[in-house]
């Protein structure tokens, strides 16, 4: 829940109040009713599709971890990326489409709001690490695919460029044939733009290479 163990804790015996963000969270990650938290007295609940309410047990959280985190963390991380998914398609899509009033252009302030969200949840939870390993296994080539002859034209009018981006002239190649000049990239972190492939201002050459 991105919060302490003492912090849960000051909930349980009572020297911190809980706030309805962090019982929605405990609810998010156990199935209990949030408003049953919050209660200061009576017995916890959790939601029920028929009657309403059910109590909360021991039963209940293990079907609802379960059914809705699954068996492990990155399949529910999948699973939750799809609604994620949904629910931000409609609010783009609703902002790019607004029915008129004041503010007719709500997409910028839409898409602003989202990229600050993303960068307050990465330093809140210090997902800075687990950001930065993923996006390593997005590698990719960023490059070019020229004939052996326009390299070699390249290589007279600037030899030091060509020598950077590993340009090594073999004298048995036609100048027809084709070569792929380039280097190992890695996609920034950047909420909002693309990090999944080549974008100049969001692509940063690999180290290693």
């Amino acid at each position: 829940m991105g919060v302490s163990k003492d912090a849960v804790a000051s909930w349980e015996i009572g020297r911190n109040h809980l706030s309805r963000q962090f019982a929605r969270r405990i609810a998010f990650a156990t199935g209990v009713e949030a408003d049953a938290l919050l209660r200061k007295r009576g017995p916890l609940t959790a939601p029920d599709p028929l009657t309403g309410h059910q109590p909360f047990t021991a039963e209940t959280y293990a079907g609802h971890r379960q059914s809705h985190w699954g068996r492990s963390d990155e399949q529910a991380a999948r699973q939750h990326l799809k609604h994620g998914a949904d629910a931000l398609e409609l609010l783009f899509f609703a902002a790019a489409r607004p029915a008129g009033g004041d503010h007719p252009q709500q997409l910028p302030a839409l898409l602003a709001s989202f990229c600050e969200w993303c960068e307050q949840t990465r330093t809140d939870f210090g997902l800075e690490a687990g950001i930065e390993a993923h996006l390593e296994a997005r590698r990719f080539q960023l490059g070019q695919t020229k004939t052996y002859g326009q390299w070699r034209i390249m290589h007279q009018q600037s030899p030091t460029a060509l020598a950077a981006v590993g340009f090594h002239d073999d004298p048995r190649k036609r100048d027809d044939e084709e070569l792929f000049l380039g280097r190992e990239a890695l996609p920034e972190w950047t909420p909002g733009g693309c990090m999944t492939g080549p974008s100049p201002a969001r692509t940063r050459v690999s180290p290693a290479l």
